[in-house]
């Protein structure tokens, strides 16, 4: 029972082969992983061709890796729900947030999904080498349904009385704005080169957002 157990706990050669260059693509640049580090790095012989048995090419690598990274939500899954309600996961876990508590929460959780992805997220944000089609799986995979679950939120937040509003537009500026604090952060080793934490950033991020939100259209 044990050594069942333990044999499948051992992940597939080719999970090990996503796993390993996608760190290498993060760490190097995806121009600059070769298919020998690649298989070296995920315990096969390099230069043996043996990827290929898993991968047609680098790119097509890249393309699944970068789609089967995404679709693994985990904790995530509940934001994409296309009927995730914001103020009912706040009565649920912080009764007493005021908006921009709530705010907080939801960067935060915008910043924890990015570092989770971290391999992915610098691939993305960072190496300018990566192949068109795998922007284009991020931006329908990821991009296109996180900016759809914002503008969802910022609307639920902002209550009837806002009116009609440009949601779409502002869940631009909120993704934006959480997505280069991270990029800039994890350039200078995870501290971001102005000195302010994260704490210090998102509180005045969920302000801006807060007064957008409650201001009269």
């Amino acid at each position: 029972m044990l050594a069942g157990t333990w044999r499948c706990a051992i992940p597939s050669t080719r999970r090990r082969i996503i796993t390993e260059a996608l760190r290498l693509f993060g760490e190097r640049g995806y121009a600059a992983t070769t298919i020998a580090q690649i298989e070296s790095a995920a315990g096969l012989s390099a230069g043996s061709g043996s990827l290929y048995r898993h991968f047609r090419s680098k790119d097509q690598l890249l393309y699944a890796a970068i789609e089967e990274t995404l679709a693994d939500r985990g904790e995530w899954a509940v934001y994409f729900d296309p009927d995730f309600s914001v103020t009912t996961l706040v009565a649920q876990i912080a009764p007493d947030a005021d908006l921009v508590d709530t705010i907080m929460l939801l960067c935060r959780v915008g910043l924890g999904r990015l570092e989770h992805d971290r391999d992915v997220s610098r691939i993305l944000f960072r190496d300018n080498s990566v192949p068109p089609d795998a922007l284009e799986v991020f931006r329908k995979k990821e991009f296109q349904l996180a900016l759809g679950a914002i503008a969802r939120g910022l609307a639920e937040l902002s209550g009837p009385s806002a009116g009609d509003q440009d949601w779409d537009a502002l869940a631009v500026v909120v993704l934006s704005a959480v997505s280069q604090f991270w990029v800039e952060s994890d350039a200078y080793g995870g501290l971001h080169p102005s000195g302010i934490d994260a704490e210090r950033y998102l509180r005045a991020l969920a302000q801006t957002i807060a007064a957008r939100l409650t201001s009269q259209p």
